[in-house]
């Protein structure tokens, strides 16, 4: 396995710079999952999660070895 491959599959997809340009004006969209802000801006579709839902989702769906 080469190391620059990611372990569990795809890396996910990268922003735009106009995304994240968006990203930073405000309002912010809530996380579905606590309510808390997020990064991202109320316009965004999907269910988005702030950063600690984001990372707890994350740890739950990581690959056991």
């Amino acid at each position: 396995m080469d190391v620059h491959e990611p372990y569990c599959g795809t890396p996910p997809a990268v922003a735009s710079a106009s995304e994240e340009a968006a990203a930073f004006e405000g309002p912010f969209a809530e996380c579905v999952l606590c309510r808390e802000p997020t990064e991202y801006p109320e316009s965004v579709k999907g269910a988005p999660l702030c950063p600690v839902c984001a990372w707890q989702e994350a740890q739950r769906s990581a690959c056991s070895g």
